[in-house]
């Protein structure tokens, strides 16, 4: 390929998002392709700060204050991490991207002014949505063992999903490629939806 591929796994918390980013790096790989597997937060410096925010570090942070920290954080992840992959012809897979600031700071504040803050970013070829309700995505989440988030309740998920909705359906509106996968599902059912979405982004390249 003479220029990369930018696809992005989206859902709420327990969708499987991460778990399914790996699976298909691994296999994208496994097919002799660069691939670089990223995610957001990133593990960078205001990523970092923003993972401790979410598991309660640092105290509250208000939503127009992870507003911006996301978009900084995306900002320094696309110029340091995906743009010098994509320009080098590597395949990017990331746990989430600039869809979840919508999701999730819509909570607090004007969804319009959350998609203008993220109106310049590189959009993906493909973004898949792994849909999940909450309850289910919540449980799978505390089966793992791990302390409770920031937006790991019922209720919020419930109002990040439609969120997410109601953000898919504007990306869709703007001429992105959005699908939606059943993440009930198992993980390998899952992963084989998710390789048969890939084909055509991989034959289309990327977006101007």
């Amino acid at each position: 390929m003479a220029s990369g591929v930018f696809i992005v796994l989206e859902g709420i918390d327990g969708s499987g998002t991460t778990t399914q980013a790996r699976l298909l790096a691994e296999w994208l790989e496994s097919l002799g392709r660069e691939v670089v597997l990223t995610a957001e937060p990133t593990k960078r410096p205001v990523g970092a700060l923003i993972r401790q925010i979410l598991q309660g570090a640092h105290g509250e942070a208000d939503e127009t204050t992870m507003a911006f920290l996301f978009a900084a954080d995306r900002a320094d992840h696309l110029a340091a991490v995906v743009l010098p992959a994509l320009a080098a012809g590597r395949i990017v897979v990331s746990d989430r991207h600039y869809l979840s600031s919508i999701a999730y700071q819509s909570l607090g504040v004007e969804m319009e002014w959350v998609e203008s803050l993220n109106a310049r970013f590189r959009r993906p070829d493909l973004t898949v949505f792994l849909d999940i309700a909450p309850a289910v995505g919540l449980e799978r989440k505390q089966k793992q063992g791990t302390a409770a988030e920031r937006y790991e309740k019922v209720a919020l998920l419930e109002r990040v999903r439609a969120n997410y909705l109601l953000a898919i359906a504007h990306a869709r509106a703007a001429g992105e490629r959005v699908e939606t996968l059943d993440a009930v599902a198992p993980i390998e059912a899952v992963q084989g939806k998710l390789r048969e979405l890939l084909a055509p982004a991989l034959r289309c390249g990327p977006q101007e």
